[in-house]
């Protein structure tokens, strides 16, 4: 893991680089919870000087990063327009596993539906983006087979559009390749770290709930295609037919060889059945694919 990957993915999200005494240039993170921030440090302490304070204002914790190519990175990330300097998306920025990750740490989040037959969906926050550079990360994401498509944000506390957010597509198994991308699973080291109080009861956040639990599991694999193979290796242990499996199932034995060929999606509660019958769970599935 290099440490420029992290400041990338923390860059695209709230953190900055700003101008020290207009001699020195310092990476910064703010976060609710220092034992975040204390676990981002571990990682760049190694490769420079990390200091942290507090902003009794607000409660908030803040990480300070030092290094000597500090500078050069706040060349390739801000610019000056009519005057006013802007952060900028590079153009040569490669999207790692480790910079997505901690761009979605930073300023992502899985949205769930109240409809228990939706699929939740990942939403990346661009709104401090100007519209190109929102353009050029979803072609950057695109590369990485991510589907996202760009949506007017609305501030949550004025009401007033400011920007975009980019939301992923569901039908085709972005939500899937995503978490493959970054891990199924939050880093245990900040599962229980404190991101904020969200939603209309106010309640406390955790960076784990940004992860889909095993119910949801059952909804996204319901859209990824790479499920099959599984399905079809799990039903030949078994010993059974396509037909077999599809008399037990309530389905065709063409809806069967569909699903296990990555021809369609299965829906959720066939997904849901056929688990059930091969004695499958997600985590097995997960760890397989």
């Amino acid at each position: 893991m290099k440490w420029i990957e992290i400041v990338n993915g923390c860059l695209l999200g709230d953190g900055c680089i700003f101008s020290d005494r207009g001699k020195y240039f310092r990476f910064k993170l703010t976060a609710k919870d220092k034992k975040f921030l204390e676990w981002v440090g571990m990682m760049l302490a190694p490769f420079g000087k990390v200091s942290y304070t507090r902003d009794e204002r607000n409660g908030t914790h803040i990480l300070y990063f030092r290094h000597p190519i500090i500078r050069k990175l706040r060349k390739k990330w801000y610019k000056k327009v009519n005057g006013k300097t802007i952060k900028i998306v590079p153009n040569d920025l490669e999207l790692t596993p480790t910079t997505l990750l901690f761009w979605y740490l930073g300023d992502g989040s899985l949205i769930r539906h109240l409809n228990p037959n939706r699929v939740p969906y990942v939403v990346l926050a661009t709104n401090n983006f100007a519209k190109e550079d929102v353009k050029l990360l979803i072609e950057k994401l695109q590369k990485l087979n991510l589907s996202f498509y760009p949506i007017k944000y609305k501030s949550g506390f004025t009401g007033k559009e400011c920007g975009y957010a980019i939301y992923s597509k569901v039908q085709d198994g972005t939500v899937f390749r995503f978490f493959k991308t970054i891990g199924f699973e939050c880093p245990k080291e900040i599962a229980d770290c404190i991101t904020g109080k969200k939603g209309k009861s106010n309640e406390f956040k955790y960076f784990k709930d940004k992860w889909p639990k095993q119910e949801e599991w059952i909804k996204i694999l319901s859209n990824a295609k790479e499920i099959g193979f599984l399905l079809k290796e799990r039903r030949k242990q078994l010993g059974l037919t396509q037909k077999q499996l599809a008399n037990k199932i309530g389905i065709s034995r063409e809806h069967v060889r569909d699903v296990e060929n990555g021809k369609r999606n299965a829906s959720i509660s066939n997904l849901r059945k056929m688990l059930r019958f091969l004695g499958l769970k997600t985590q097995t599935l997960l760890t397989n694919m």
